[in-house]
């Protein structure tokens, strides 16, 4: 018997792929190398850019470096320094209020310190006043309280187109050419004497004159203030309102200012002083303020209180106003002088409104 053929095992014939398979699988292929070569290519773009981004960087610093060796170092401007100002103004008329009351307070002792003769001849107060402007008009007295602490502002005072009175702290350093240049300027000189204040959390400063000290210690500490520069005309008050309405004391203090022939300008920080009524008691060259430029130290503020000051000086024929070196002040007066000397406004120092009331208190007794 014949045996079966056994089939051979072949293998599944594999389809051809048609055309357009073919074709999609060359796209296919095309676009992941094309795909991994733009992938590439961006990298080394990032790459470069980065480098080139940080060699200009690391040039731009070195660039900068030379240029700030070469160049010298810019200071800023120096800042306001804590300046204890004069206190602020009591709520009180422009034009001189009504008399207060004569305080009842015992008469001081005598003193008990040797003092130095009082002067012959020309009082310092007149020797050393600045001569008055011709012109007829309103006359202005500027009086700059707390001069000499801030230099670079007190020269900007200085500079300032004057006659102006300039009152010196004496406790700042390089006092003396300042006020060498302040005079040399053609501005009078005042001493600013440190008085009590109301308010306890003020320092008026070194040897600050007090009710409560013996009288021969008031003329010490007055003593040594008024010793720390020449060619003043007088002093007027820092702080104060205590002690200015304390008549024993002003009595002491004032009566030194009259040996010495010296003025007296009463800044009037307090509503009660009796600064005037003891100076005419004693018959002391004297002149009192009439407005403060800058409890509100703006330019505009302080353009509105020289305003006032221009009233009160048309309405009486002078007028007498006290500021301080600060920057809105400094400024609003640069820009109003010359303007304010265009209108007719005549500027003087303090020994000149001094004078105006002692001929005018003369005219008076007269009469």
């Amino acid at each position: 018997m014949a045996k079966p053929k056994r089939k051979k095992a072949t293998a599944k014939k594999r389809a051809k792929p048609t055309a357009l398979a073919q074709f999609k699988g060359l796209v296919s292929r095309r676009a992941v190398q094309l795909g991994m070569g733009a992938f590439v290519g961006l990298t080394f773009v990032v790459a470069a850019a980065v480098a080139v981004f940080a060699v200009a960087t690391d040039a731009s610093q070195q660039f900068t470096d030379i240029v700030a060796s070469e160049l010298p170092a810019r200071k800023p401007p120096p800042a306001e320094p804590v300046v204890l100002r004069d206190e602020p103004e009591a709520m009180e008329p422009a034009i001189d209020p009504a008399p207060q009351p004569p305080a009842t307070v015992a008469a001081p002792p005598t003193p008990r310190v040797q003092l130095p003769p009082a002067p012959s001849g020309a009082l310092p107060w007149q020797k050393y006043a600045k001569s008055v402007p011709v012109e007829t008009g309103p006359r202005v007295a500027i009086v700059i309280d707390d001069a000499g602490l801030d230099h670079h502002r007190t020269a900007r005072i200085i500079a300032l187109p004057g006659p102006l009175t300039i009152s010196f702290l004496t406790y700042g350093e390089g006092l003396t050419p300042q006020v060498r240049a302040a005079s040399a300027a053609g501005h009078e000189l005042m001493v600013h004497v440190a008085m009590e204040a109301t308010s306890r959390s003020m320092d008026p400063g070194p040897d600050v004159l007090l009710r409560d000290i013996e009288p021969d210690e008031i003329l010490a500490r007055l003593t040594r203030v008024l010793g720390k520069f020449d060619g003043y005309v007088g002093v007027n008050n820092h702080m104060g309102s205590l002690f200015t309405a304390d008549r024993a004391a002003m009595q002491v203090m004032l009566g030194e200012i009259k040996r010495r022939g010296l003025l007296f300008l009463d800044s009037r920080t307090g509503p009660n002083t009796v600064g005037g009524e003891v100076s005419r008691g004693l018959q002391l060259p004297f002149a009192e303020r009439d407005v403060f430029l800058d409890n509100e130290p703006t330019t505009s503020a302080v353009g509105r209180q020289l305003a006032e000051l221009e009233r009160i000086a048309r309405a009486r024929g002078a007028a007498t106003a006290i500021g301080h070196p600060r920057d809105g002040t400094i400024d609003a007066l640069a820009r109003w002088i010359p303007d304010a000397k265009a209108r007719g406004f005549v500027f003087v120092p303090v020994s000149a409104i001094v004078k105006d009331n002692i001929a005018r208190s003369a005219l008076s007794a007269r009469r």
